[in-house]
Parts: structure tokens; sequence; C-alpha cells
């Protein structure tokens, strides 16, 4: 009843298609202003302050020269862990000892130190900084100091006069400012020392292209190095320019040949799509992506952006599915699952026996082939509603809804989407989870993928028994590719909240609307 993940077969015929479209997917051109190369000015070297000369006196600079990709990349992310790790626990250390000093309670010390290096960890939210700026920070410092000294206060030092947590919270906003401005003054001094710097890949080939990489060659205290340019047109100003300028190539493939740490998205004459495909095919390596977006001229810095002199960036959230929540997430399903079927065992019986008596002459159970996660094919339970077809009928008929073979009994189960209950087996032996996109049939998986855009990308993460599409209509007779674009919009979108809701509106649409 049970089949092996090894013994699944992968079907590689799908990947050679994904490769075949992206080489003949047509070209959008788009224009750029020519004013927007002088959207990033020549950098003018300010003057060193006390806290870079400092930062100099301790890190010397190394000369610059050429550096194998997976040493410097090594260096890059160790770069990345002191953002976000180094720099939380320095921080609460020295909200510790400030209030350590101010009120002498060793306890009311702790649960500050603690609040500060979580605030702190979780602002930075996993990711490095380019632009590096304590006055930037000034806000977050201010709500994460103001958060820790009210809980030391109150649960350390409650009923101290109130005079002495205003003073502990000034102390400890100026401790964290302080040690953040020396930290990031260390950190750019490190990053102008090629080892220090992310292998960056710039995709597009136009007139801001040419400007982030300029910009990125004048100023190593972002901390990137650009190693090349992809564009199939580029325009002259970046094919002169000192970062080398290659044709449009698979994004993966770059990226592990080149060892790259990060990729900025700028304006391309690649069409959108076939951009979004690459990217997409990234979504498991550990590079961070950055992409330039439209209209950024009229845009406001918000959440997850990042900046580049005038430019602002977005950064892609891609780590989710590699995330402790995602674990939990595929834990939560198979738990649930084991114990829906204890509770739910006297129930299935006797559908079982239903299913038997209304007619003995087939399995209770239906079986059909179905494609999941990266092309994988597994068995899929049903309760069976119909008189057996043969193998071929039952993986190329598309919808059965109206099908004369249908029993009553089936039409009772398939309206109430009872048939379905026994896919609660797949999901404890993790074919599939509780929410994701519904599993096809490899026939019209096969069809799909070489006609609907962006369906292929739905198998980025295990199938589901609800999901996205299904709680909006999209069942049975819909638009394929009306589903494609809600499970990709779950995939990019993912949370353990949003899987509440779905589970929370998969029970309702059960309640007030027919089964497929």
């Amino acid at each position: 009843m049970t089949t092996s993940v090894e013994s699944r077969r992968r079907r590689p015929t799908r990947r050679q298609r994904r490769a075949a479209a992206r080489a003949g997917a047509g070209t959008d051109a788009r224009g750029v202003q020519p004013s927007l190369v002088e959207i990033i000015p020549a950098p003018v070297d300010p003057a060193p302050g006390p806290v870079e000369t400092l930062a100099a006196e301790l890190i010397p600079v190394e000369p610059v020269t050429t550096v194998p990709g997976v040493v410097a990349g090594s260096s890059a992310r160790i770069a990345r862990w002191m953002s976000v790790a180094v720099m939380p626990a320095l921080e609460g250390i020295a909200a510790a000892g400030c209030v350590l000093v101010l009120c002498r309670g060793l306890s009311a010390a702790l649960v500050v130190g603690v609040a500060v290096a979580i605030g702190v960890r979780l602002g930075e939210r996993g990711r490095r900084r380019l632009t590096l700026s304590a006055l930037d920070d000034v806000p977050v410092v201010g709500v994460v100091a103001t958060v820790a000294t009210v809980c030391g206060y109150a649960v350390a030092r409650f009923g101290a006069p109130v005079t002495v947590a205003l003073t502990a919270a000034a102390a400890v906003f100026v401790s964290m400012l302080v040690t953040r401005s020396l930290f990031y003054a260390v950190l750019r001094r490190m990053r102008r020392s090629p080892r220090f710097r992310s292998r960056t890949l710039v995709v597009g080939g136009g007139e801001v292209a040419a400007a982030l990489s300029k910009a990125i060659l004048e100023n190593p205290e972002f901390g990137l190095e650009p190693v090349v340019m992809i564009d199939d047109r580029p325009v002259s100003g970046a094919a002169s320019g000192p970062v080398p300028v290659g044709p449009v190539q698979p994004l993966r493939e770059i990226i592990d040949r080149d060892n790259i740490d990060v990729v900025i998205v700028a304006f391309s004459n690649t069409a959108d799509r076939a951009v979004v495909s690459a990217l997409r095919e990234c979504d498991r390596t550990r590079c961070e992506i950055y992409i330039v977006p439209r209209f950024f001229e009229y845009l406001s810095m918000t959440g997850n952006m990042d900046r580049i002199r005038a430019v602002p960036l977005m950064l892609v959230r891609r780590d989710v599915h590699r995330s402790l929540q995602w674990r939990v997430k595929l834990a939560a399903s198979r738990l649930s699952a084991l114990t829906a079927l204890a509770l739910l065992a006297p129930l299935l019986g006797l559908i079982a026996l239903a299913v038997w008596i209304d007619d003995r002459s087939a399995p209770v159970l239906f079986r059909q082939t179905r494609v999941g996660m990266h092309g994988h094919e597994f068995t899929i339970f049903k309760f069976r509603t119909m008189r057996p077809a043969n193998e071929h009928e039952s993986q190329t008929n598309w919808n059965i809804s109206a099908d004369s073979r249908v029993s009553r009994l089936g039409k009772i189960l398939r309206k109430s989407s009872l048939d379905e209950l026994p896919q609660l087996w797949n999901i404890a032996r993790g074919d599939i989870t509780l929410v994701g996109p519904r599993p096809e049939r490899p026939h019209f998986v096969d069809h799909f993928e070489s006609t609907i855009p962006g369906y292929s990308h739905r198998h980025r993460i295990p199938a589901g028994l609800t999901g996205w599409a299904a709680i909006h209509g999209l069942r049975g007779d819909t638009s394929i590719q009306d589903r494609a674009l809600h499970d990709n919009f779950y995939i990019e979108n993912w949370s353990l909240w949003l899987d509440f809701k779905i589970i929370i509106r998969t029970v309702g649409a059960l309640i007030t609307r027919p089964g497929s």
C-alpha cells in the first residue's frame, strides 16, 4: 500500500521542457530614461571620524587581489553572520552592563540584556544590511531599548522609582547606539577587504544596472563584489564598463558555477515572465536576491527594503521553506492527520462498509497516480464513488462529476468531500501536507506545464489536501491558469497564519458550498 520515497520516479522531461521554454522565451524590451544613470552620483569620501579611525586601527585593509570564489563566499557569510548574531549579542551585553551599573540588580540586567538581544535579532530578520547607518536605526533602537527596560523594570525591579526606569532606558538606548556605531564601523572596514565581499550577479544591462555596478565598485562598504552582468542586449554604458557582461543563462547554473552570494535584478531586456521563472528555480539556493522595483524613483523605503545610495532594493523572502516554521508545518500536518485518522476511525469504517455494500465487485478505495513536490509521483487514496474505469480513462478523463457511472452514494460522498478522507493517510506518510497546491495526474501535468505559464512552479513545495486555490472555488472544471496563479501566490506568501486561515475557510466552504 505504501511506496518508498526512493522508488518515486522523477520526471526529467519536464525540466528539459522548462529549459527549452526559457531558451525560446520572447524578449520584452523596456526603455529606461537616460537620466536614471545620474541617480547615483559619484561618491565623495568623507573625512574619517573617530569611529572610523578606531576601526582602521583594529582592522587593516588588505590590498585588492583576486580571491577564489569559495574563499570569498565563506568570508562573506562570516560577515553576514556577524550582523545577525554577533551584533545582537554585543548590544545585549552593553545594555545589561548599563543596567547593572545603574540599578545594581543582576536579575534586571539579565532580563534587559536578553530582551535587547532578542529584539535586535528579530529586527534584523536574519538578513545582512547593504547600507550600514546607525542613525537610520534610531527608531528601532529606541523601541527595543524601551521595551527591554520595561521588561526588566516589571520583572526584576517592580516598585522602584519610575525615574530609575527612565534613566535606565536612556542608558540602554545610548549604549545600543554606540555599540551599533562601532560595530558598523568595524564591518565597513572589513568589507573594504575583497575577502569579506559577497560575489554579486547583476541581472540586467540597462542604465540602472550599469549605475548600480559602478556604485558598488566605488563603494566597497556595501560588501558586494560584482562578478558579472547578464543581458542579451546591454546598453553601451554597461557593455563598456568594468564588470563583464554576458548573455542570459540559467541563473541556477551561474550561481552554482561562480559561487554567487547576491543576485540583484535590475531592468533587463529579457521578458519579465522568463526572469520570474528563473528566480523561482533559485528558491533553494543560499544566495540573497534583491529586486530594483519599477517606479523606484516614486517609492519610499519600507519593510524588507535596502538601498544602494539612492536606489531602493526589495529583498525577496526565500528562506521561509528552510525555516523552523516550515518544519513545524510539516510535523503538525502529519500529527494532525494521525490524530484525525484515530478520531474518525468509526466514520471511516462506516463509509467503507457503505461503499462495499453499494458495489461489492470493486475495491473500497480508489487509487490514482498524482504528481507532488519536484515532480515525484505517488499514489493517492479516495473512497470509490463510481463503477471502476480502466487505468487509461482514470488518468486522462478530466471531469467525472456528470458521469452516469457515479453511484447515488458516490454523489453524496463527492458533494460532502467525504470521499477524500483517506487522503489523511497520504498526509500521515508524507506524500502531501494538510495545506498546499492540489496534486494533479501526470497526463495533465505534462500538458499544463507546456501550456500554462508558471504551472510547474507550483511543484516547489509538497501538494496539499486543501489550498489557497481550493478555498477560492478553483476546484473541478475551473481555470488552470487561475489555479497556478493562486498556488504560486500561496508559496510566495506562505506563513503558519496563512495555513490556519485556509483551514478555517476550508471548513466554512465544506458547510456552505458543495464539493466538486
